[in-house]
């Protein structure tokens, strides 16, 4: 019993120390970053010191009185009460600081010694003093707050009981705090009765707390409707980043609270492109990954919301595609109601010529295509992909002259980088006669291949000749796009395209259309 009381008061006493030292630097004027990366050293191994001590019941067994076991109880309380109250002084004193918790937090999904119910207590009450001193702020500035609330999540789903009950109540202060930050957004100055009334738990909150945070959907609807854009975006890069850890149970957690949180909740994710790359480079890296079907699910997800950032992305890699980029193309494509805005996006960047230095302008960002980029040759490739799938046969039809005219074109600038690679393949041309098989224009596609007029494209002298041929052809078998393509051509020649080759190619299809139309 001696023993394990000088043990206690080697903790308490060592406790003590490093939170003298953590409030000197808290109220000296040194740097932030340096002041933070300081306290965060000494939190830790006060935080080592801490784990290591027996839990409440071995230390009760080691008094040989009631006496004993009384002093003993109150050393053990003192010691935990230390540790929390520096964690509270330091929150109290700029919420920034909340991000000690994840790394608390973090920590402990490092060792699963360091996993216990004290420790997690101890977090739940610091979130829950926070979310009471958030109500006399006027505004609350708390960034780790989507990063944090990713680890709760998926302790929320531990085995542990004990470990998910204070998982699922440092969850709910977490979202006060968030839903006062979010309507100090709204509202530049809330109001006094606002203040007070902000974090009065709702019904709907009660019922959603004595349910234990267990239904993943409804934490998930409750996280995308109350964290702000930025920090919602912390919440899923994390999340990303567990689908790759060695604990299946995680990455299986992480998977489902994450394809929930984009289904509710995708529009308000910014960083769209850096997950799409980053999914890429993990698939890419690892082709047969445990949660490859997931990640695409979160390219189907973005897509819905984010077309542009999403399809861009996937075009700004070499040319040809690998099997992966190709996965992700079908991904992004595999949704019939989004089908007209990813062809809307692919056609964007069929304008501009590969190869070449130009700009494309969207609604929203200006995208560069430069001498090393070859975007447009990779939207025809992707046109291969997509073009087939049943679900875009309705929008191939609405973009039927858009797309007929933008592979033309490519198959013209398609000549030029042969001349400079042989092995260039004719990305356009496939996509052209896809084009025509997904319209009903099969026997088009296959005259055209008895007048060996798709081989011949790879001639360099060949392309007007072929324009005419496919034209005359179409125009051969009644095509029933003619009205709405006869249409297009004519309001294209007369804003006038940009370049002096794309009007000669668009006059000589409605030239040979409009001629074998009037017979």
């Amino acid at each position: 019993m001696m023993h394990i009381a000088a043990s206690l008061l080697d903790v308490y006493s060592g406790l003590l120390s490093h939170q003298s030292m953590i409030l000197a630097m808290n109220s000296s004027f040194v740097d932030p970053l340096l002041q933070f990366e300081n306290q965060l050293k000494i939190i830790k191994l006060s935080f080592k010191m801490l784990v290591a001590t027996p839990n409440l019941d071995k230390v009760k067994k080691m008094g040989t009185s009631n006496e004993d076991v009384e002093d003993l109880v109150n050393l053990y309380q003192n010691i935990l009460n230390t540790y929390e109250g520096t964690l509270l002084i330091l929150v109290s004193k700029d919420l920034y600081k909340l991000q000690l918790l994840q790394e608390m937090i973090v920590w402990m999904s490092q060792d699963g010694s360091y996993l216990q119910e004290r420790i997690m207590v101890i977090i739940s009450r610091v979130l829950h003093f926070a979310s009471r001193e958030v109500r006399g702020y006027t505004s609350v500035d708390a960034p780790c707050l989507g990063l944090l609330a990713a680890e709760l999540c998926l302790l929320c789903s531990y085995t542990d009981s004990s470990i998910t009950q204070q998982a699922s109540l440092g969850l709910y202060h977490l979202l006060r705090i968030a839903k006062c930050q979010t309507e100090d957004i709204e509202q530049s100055k809330p109001p006094s009765h606002h203040q007070h009334n902000c974090l009065l738990p709702s019904s709907s909150d009660i019922e959603f707390l004595s349910k234990g945070f267990k239904d993943k959907n409804k934490i998930s609807q409750r996280i995308g409707q109350t964290l702000l854009p930025s920090l919602l975006n912390d919440f899923v890069w994390s999340l990303l980043k567990k689908l790759s850890a060695f604990d299946y149970k995680i990455a299986s957690d992480a998977a489902s609270i994450l394809k929930l949180t984009l289904e509710y909740y995708a529009q308000k994710v910014t960083m769209v492109s850096k997950i799409v790359d980053v999914i890429y480079k993990e698939l890419r890296e690892n082709s047969s990954h445990c949660m490859k079907y997931t990640m695409l699910r979160v390219i189907t997800l973005l897509t819905r919301t984010s077309p542009k950032k999403v399809i861009f992305q996937l075009m700004d890699y070499p040319v040809p595609a690998d099997d992966i980029l190709i996965l992700m193309w079908q991904a992004a494509g595999s949704e019939a109601k989004v089908a007209p805005h990813v062809l809307k996006t692919i056609l964007l960047i069929l304008k501009g010529k590969p190869g070449e230095m130009q700009e494309t302008l969207t609604e929203t960002r200006r995208f560069s295509l430069d001498t090393t980029n070859m975007m447009p040759m990779a939207a025809s490739q992707a046109l291969c992909t997509l073009l087939p799938v049943a679900s875009y046969k309705k929008a191939v039809a609405q973009f039927f002259p858009h797309l007929l005219m933008a592979l033309l074109l490519q198959l013209f600038y398609s000549r030029d980088l042969r001349l400079m690679s042989l092995d260039s393949p004719l990305y356009a041309r496939d996509s052209l006669r896809a084009l025509l098989n997904c319209s009903g224009l099969r026997p088009v596609d296959i005259a055209l291949e008895e007048k060996n007029c798709w081989n011949q494209f790879s001639e360099a002298l060949y392309h007007h000749h072929g324009v005419q041929i496919i034209a005359k052809t179409l125009c051969e078998f009644n095509f029933p796009q003619f009205p709405e393509t006869l249409h297009y051509l004519y309001k294209v020649s007369v804003e006038g395209p940009r370049q002096s080759e794309d009007s000669i190619i668009t006059i000589i299809f409605l030239t040979e259309v409009s001629f074998i139309g009037r017979l």
